[in-house]
């Protein structure tokens, strides 16, 4: 395999990702009123004006993290649906493992992103919820669990997860929160 190119010159996913890191040391390090394309192209090491060839605005930054976080949240939970060998149970045990993970994992950041900073574009929970009706839906209709209202336990679920992944002080919550889920829905 080649060697990456180093220096001036790197692959337009391998800037990306560069940009991307700068912007979430800087918003850990100073907070998002300190946060400025100038201060993001420093600490990448790229010029201003490379940052706005891959993104147009503070805003747009912050979009992207936050997208590449519920991409973290989403993709693994919803990979799973695709494998008709696991329980329904084993489904939703895989979707509070990453939503604890991507929480816990990076808690400060996803902490400054979503909770100081609301969402920058569409709302993702949105999505994260449709995947969890899914689930609670399929499995019902499994016979795996007894939920008479899929929407409204979803709605309970995907903000009762959260407050055990903040009190938990480095913790890992993963197995009691799946647990949680489990009685909710009544899993057999």
């Amino acid at each position: 395999m080649p060697a990456q190119p180093t220096g001036r010159f790197q692959p337009p996913d391998v800037r990306r990702r560069q940009i991307l890191d700068a912007v979430a040391a800087l918003l850990l390090q100073d907070g998002y009123e300190a946060l400025t394309i100038s201060k993001v192209a420093a600490r990448a090491g790229v010029a201003k004006g490379t940052v706005y060839l891959y993104f147009d605005s503070k805003q747009e930054l912050l979009a992207a993290l936050q997208a590449e976080m519920w991409g973290r949240m989403l993709e693994a939970p919803a990979a799973l649906l695709e494998r008709p060998e696991l329980s329904w149970g084993d489904r939703l045990d895989g979707l509070v493992a990453a939503w604890v993970s991507a929480e816990q994992d990076h808690q400060e950041l996803y902490h400054r992103l979503f909770h100081e900073l609301g969402t920058a574009g569409d709302e993702p929970m949105g999505e994260a919820r449709a995947l969890l009706v899914r689930i609670l839906t399929e499995g019902h209709e499994a016979g795996e669990f007894d939920v008479s209202d899929p929407e409204l336990t979803a709605d309970f679920l995907t903000h009762a997860y959260a407050g055990p992944c903040h009190h938990a002080s480095g913790a890992d919550v993963t197995a009691a929160v799946q647990g949680l889920f489990r009685r909710v829905v009544a899993a057999r």
